[in-house]
């Protein structure tokens, strides 16, 4: 990894190990009333009522074939739900570094859009945000834990809870949107595309790295200050600027 300093401890890139865990929660709201599905079974149990269920396509792509994910779309297509006003995402992934600094975190991917047109297509890059300098070679799995606690009970399942408790941490990812495509269609879809791009991971580091890079600085402003006196020194001398005396 390359390491950069900052004024608040020191900085590299990484490309993230982002997996999707299949875990998904929707809500529509349809002219015929609200509408949801989950990939919980004990969701869909207690919301029978008002369950629609949909059909899914998860394409996950690893372009540079390192071994990471640098892609996913995520497709859910509804017929017979008659027109979609609303519609709010849910969708749980796993969220790893271990380079420098050890993360691994459950973290949500949340999306909620008002439509017209019934086909949607959504494109965004996943996010980490980073609000805490992680320790390095100290592995964080303070937040590796289910975001639904209970999965039995129908209030693990609110949304404005879940993003409650995640919005109070001090590491979480957000999508960040690029622009949206919709089209008329006549059953709604929803089209997901995320990319995972690396992020740059501020740390803390121990005392003999900072005094590394302390010290790697002292000797780069030595040696242009080094060269930059020589050089005035010589102008000086090889235009006469100063003129000396001597006493005889």
């Amino acid at each position: 990894a390359v390491v950069s300093t900052q004024s608040t401890g020191l900085s590299y890139e990484e490309q993230p190990s982002v997996a999707f865990k299949y875990k998904i929660v929707t809500l529509l709201d349809t002219d015929s009333g609200t509408k949801v599905w989950s990939t919980y079974s004990y969701f869909n149990t207690l919301s029978q009522s008002i369950l629609s269920v949909p059909a899914v396509s998860i394409i996950e792509t690893d372009g540079d074939y390192d071994g990471k994910v640098d892609s996913l779309n995520l497709t859910l297509s509804w017929t017979g739900e008659g027109s979609v006003s609303a519609v709010k995402l849910l969708a749980v992934f796993q969220y790893s570094l271990d380079d420098i600094c050890e993360l691994i975190m459950e973290t949500p991917v949340f999306l909620q859009k008002t439509v017209s047109d019934q086909a949607v297509v959504v494109f965004s890059d996943l996010e980490l945000v980073q609000r805490a300098l992680l320790q390095p070679h100290n592995p964080h799995t303070s937040y590796n834990t289910s975001l639904i606690s209970q999965p039995n009970t129908l209030e693990s399942y609110d949304l404005e809870r879940i993003l409650t408790e995640v919005s109070e941490r001090d590491l979480l990812t957000r999508l960040s949107e690029t622009f949206t495509l919709s089209s008329p269609s006549t059953s709604f879809s929803l089209s997901l595309r995320i990319k995972i791009l690396p992020q740059k991971i501020r740390y803390q580091p121990g005392f003999w790295e900072a005094l590394k890079y302390a010290w790697i600085q002292y000797l780069a402003v030595l040696f242009v200050s080094y060269h930059l006196v020589r050089r005035v020194r010589a102008f000086v001398i090889g235009n006469m600027i100063v003129t000396t005396l001597s006493k005889q």
